[in-house]
């Protein structure tokens, strides 16, 4: 009995094996019993959007404010010179009072800057000025350094 069973349930695996073409071909005429899948063909080679495609980027325009904040910072205009634009000229030094005077010019535009202690020059500014330098406080990116441009004997200046 055990016997039969076993041949019975192996007939049922291998039948349920069977792909439903197989299943099909064997039974002439009979369905198969689970419907497969079929692809649907009506719209082959027919263009749905109308032969034109149409692309949109959103664009977006600031106007809050004096500065566009998607403008990189690194080309903007109004920064003003660096450090390595500025030529320290000349240095009236006041030890008591604190009124000392630096004499700044720009190498580019030869522009000239009278700066006292607190004074700006773009993202310069003047943190100290010694006997012969000045102290300068450089503000980029969020950060801060400090550079120090110290001035040059006259031999030193002239070529």
């Amino acid at each position: 009995m055990t016997r039969k069973l076993c041949a019975l349930a192996a007939l049922l695996l291998a039948a349920a094996a069977l792909p439903a073409g197989a299943r099909a071909q064997a039974r002439p005429g009979a369905k198969p019993a689970v419907p497969g899948m079929r692809r649907d063909t009506s719209l082959v080679g027919i263009d749905t959007t109308g032969g034109k495609v149409e692309y949109r980027r959103e664009v977006f325009h600031y106007t809050g404010g004096s500065r566009d904040p998607f403008q990189t910072l690194i080309t903007s205009g109004g920064v003003g010179p660096g450090i390595n634009d500025l030529r320290l000229v000349s240095i009236t030094y006041d030890p008591v009072y604190g009124r000392s005077v630096a004499i700044v010019i720009e190498t580019k535009g030869e522009k000239i800057h009278r700066l006292h202690r607190g004074d700006t020059v773009g993202r310069l500014r003047v943190l100290q000025i010694r006997q012969y330098e000045v102290v300068f406080q450089i503000e980029e990116f969020g950060f801060e350094r400090q550079a120090v441009l110290t001035l040059q004997r006259q031999a030193e200046a002239s070529p």
